[in-house]
């Protein structure tokens, strides 16, 4: 079965729609590449420190090709720190243990 345009217009959005399509992945990820890692940063937490973690929404650096995002415990919504991939090796890395030290130090 071949697919076939029949007219300049068809042929002009569907080159359009991929255009825009691939733009958007350039500057946001691939949306099910973001999902599947939103998961792997929680299960890196919870596997690290041995409690609930939420994360907030993924990002996407279009510059280092990485995603990253913010979270907090679950028994703590102030706690508030980064975890992201590391921008040469891609690793998963957060500073959860940083704004614990920094609390503790009395800075906010």
């Amino acid at each position: 079965m071949k697919l076939t345009f029949h007219n300049k217009k068809s042929q002009f959005v569907l080159v359009l729609l991929i255009l825009l399509m691939g733009i958007y992945f350039i500057f946001f990820g691939l949306p099910w590449k973001s999902s599947a890692l939103k998961k792997q940063f929680e299960v890196y937490l919870e596997n690290k420190y041995q409690i609930d973690f939420k994360l907030d929404k993924m990002e996407f650096d279009f510059i280092h090709l990485t995603y990253n995002s913010h979270a907090y415990p679950v028994s703590d919504p102030t706690l508030y720190f980064y975890v992201g991939q590391d921008i040469e090796t891609k690793k998963i890395h957060d500073l959860y243990e940083y704004v614990i030290e920094k609390r503790e130090a009395g800075r906010k």
